[in-house]
């Protein structure tokens, strides 16, 4: 799912890196302490805290203690910041991660991707992950059940919605205002592309 899109976050990223900088990255305005990010990581404690080490080394996190505990936060003020937090919701943080959660229920899904429901002047980037899936056999509470280990990576909350082929078609032909304004957003998607949007409404 999304294979291209995981290729480039391979390319770019080691797994740990993935997984600790999908977290704080995709999430910047929160700080994190060390035991956060190992859980969210789900990987081995040593590995984690000197990627942790290594990218404050970097100049890519803010540490600060508290009492016994060491927290990270992502550094806005380091010159690649804006960039990578783009590059982190548009790759690991959200296709990799997002996608892997998915994977079990791939070959139900026509289309999946996630989409900005807040305007950008009102955006808290601590909010959740607004997800539109698109599947004839797939049911609500068979999406929601994947979804779990995903919120935990992100540390967002994910929220869908589903539709069937015929009902994401018709609601984009009569116009319907909101599908309409998502499908002219920035999208990052997950599977299928703005090319198989269009397909399905010549499709009718």
């Amino acid at each position: 799912m999304s294979s291209a899109k995981a290729t480039i976050s391979n390319a770019l990223f080691t797994k740990t890196q993935q997984r600790v900088l999908g977290l704080i990255y995709g999430n910047p305005e929160q700080s994190f302490y060390a035991n956060e990010v190992v859980r969210s990581a789900n990987m081995g404690r040593g590995t984690v805290r000197r990627e942790l080490e290594r990218l404050a080394s970097a100049g890519l996190l803010n540490v600060r203690k508290a009492g016994n505990q060491l927290h990270y936060q992502a550094n806005s003020d380091n010159p690649i910041y804006a960039d990578l937090v783009s590059i982190i919701r548009k790759t690991s943080a959200v296709v990799d991660i997002l996608g892997s959660s998915l994977k079990p229920i791939e070959q139900q899904i026509q289309l999946a991707f996630v989409y900005d429901s807040i305007p950008k002047a009102r955006q808290n980037v601590t909010g959740g992950i607004d997800l539109i899936v698109v599947s004839d056999s797939l049911t609500y509470a068979a999406l929601l059940i994947q979804l779990p280990e995903a919120e935990k990576i992100l540390g967002k909350s994910i929220s869908p919605k589903i539709y069937t082929t015929a009902q994401f078609r018709d609601r984009l032909i009569a116009e319907q205002p909101f599908l309409t304004r998502i499908v002219k957003q920035p999208k990052v998607w997950i599977k299928g592309n703005d090319a198989a949007i269009g397909a399905l409404k010549q499709s009718a």
